[in-house]
């Protein structure tokens, strides 16, 4: 397999034209006639294609490069990403046993982002998160040259994560949080929150939503309501942005939560019944039903008690 046939399909997969693949780096013309095979790209140039394309320079050569497995890869990865963002755990597993995947997924970032939704996986559905973290401290290593023994190391490594490496640190912050580690959880979810803007404008970051809402949760343990208001609140407008609602429910519930716990039960009963409304209207099977069993015991929120019984007649 050519090196041209490769950065093609690169390029394609993170849906660039060569126009934008070519700036900063060469002329438009030069992509294209490495794409067709006709011009070899120097060391540094080479360096630099992939560099832009995120990927790493051994995944061009010949041998580690096979388009109908990269296919099948990303196809995984995307589906992975998918049951993530709607909490259908269950639908994962096979995808994470995937034979094609565990043989041909070689690619550092490949298999970051492999383990990464691996790490998800057995934190939330095999309820192991001392598990989850090794998993995800192993993921980070995946695109560090230096070695770090703890997650805790790797922050001070770096100062800018990619999608991924944010999602990771998250995921250990979400550990921690199933540990009671508060302070723990707090310290790696500051980094992942604090990261998210210098990422904010790429490609796919809708899954970084969720972030907000486990920070805030993690905040309202620690009692620092104002401060898990102001998050849960920033999730909600980055999920705006984005046009996507995947933890836009579960932010108002939070929302409803902290209003509720700072006792100014009409802002918690508006967003809780917000909350209510958006899991309903978005089929969500897995959110709706716990909405319902928690805000049933708000018995003197009646406005609320009125819509659950609306809900529970037509659902």
């Amino acid at each position: 397999m050519e090196i041209g046939t490769a950065i093609k399909f690169y390029r394609k997969y993170q849906s660039l034209s060569q126009k934008d693949l070519a700036e900063g780096i060469c002329s438009q013309g030069e992509i294209s006639l490495i794409e067709k095979g006709d011009r070899i790209p120097s060391i540094s140039m080479n360096s630099k294609i992939c560099s832009k394309l995120g990927i790493a320079v051994d995944a061009l050569e010949e041998e580690n490069f096979y388009e109908s497995h990269e296919l099948h890869i990303s196809k995984v990865l995307n589906k992975l990403e998918l049951f993530v963002n709607n909490r259908e755990y269950e639908k994962m597993e096979p995808l994470l046993n995937d034979e094609i995947m565990n043989k041909y997924c070689n690619n550092p970032l490949n298999t970051q982002c492999f383990l990464c939704y691996k790490g998800i996986f057995i934190n939330y559905k095999e309820n192991n998160p001392i598990k989850a973290l090794e998993i995800f401290r192993s993921a980070l290593q995946e695109t560090n040259i230096t070695s770090f023994s703890t997650i805790f190391d790797f922050p001070k490594h770096k100062n800018i994560f990619s999608k991924h490496e944010t999602l990771l640190i998250a995921g250990a912050a979400s550990c921690f949080y199933q540990l009671h580690k508060y302070e723990q959880a707090s310290y790696l979810f500051d980094v992942a929150c604090n990261n998210i803007d210098n990422i904010k404008y790429q490609l796919s970051t809708q899954i970084l939503g969720t972030v907000y809402y486990n920070a805030s949760r993690n905040l309202k343990e620690l009692g620092e309501y104002e401060l898990a208001l102001k998050l849960a609140l920033k999730g909600l407008t980055f999920e705006k942005e984005r046009k996507t609602i995947y933890r836009s429910a579960e932010l108002l519930f939070e929302i409803g939560e902290i209003y509720y716990l700072k006792n100014k039960p009409q802002l918690a009963e508006t967003n809780y019944i917000k909350s209510l409304y958006l899991a309903f209207t978005t089929n969500s099977n897995y959110l709706l039903p716990i909405l319902l069993a928690t805000l049933k015991e708000r018995k003197e929120l009646t406005l609320l008690q009125t819509n659950i019984g609306m809900l529970m007649k037509i659902s």
